[in-house]
């Protein structure tokens, strides 16, 4: 299956287990990966064939970026969520990044939902 990939998608939210932690935004780095056809859009030109990454990357700051969490895995959960409802690609993998710990490069999840 064709796979639209966005990588690197900056958010700054509030997340953690304490209110500290949640007090302020933190950086997180989230991957998304859309299975979906992508050979009429290759073959069109055609941005109808596709799916807009910006406008996908712009849902996922307008919906997580006002809330407060305490799991990356409700982030993880709420941005598959979305992407399958509003751009209904046949599955969707989303890999969610934190860093967490002083002398960690990352701490993370990744869910795939069909």
């Amino acid at each position: 299956m064709d796979k639209l990939i966005i990588h690197g998608l900056e958010l700054w939210l509030k997340v953690g287990c304490t209110e500290a932690e949640r007090a302020f935004p933190q950086r997180l780095e989230m991957d998304v990966t859309l299975e979906m056809p992508l050979s009429a859009a290759g073959k069109s030109d055609d941005l109808s064939q596709s799916v807009d990454y910006a406008a996908v990357a712009e849902a996922l700051r307008q919906k997580l970026t006002p809330q407060s969490f305490r799991l990356i895995e409700t982030v993880a959960e709420q941005a598959a969520d979305l992407v399958l409802w509003k751009y209904k690609p046949r599955s969707v993998t989303v890999l969610l990044k934190k860093r967490a710990l002083p002398g960690l490069a990352w701490a993370g999840v990744e869910i795939h939902r069909p």
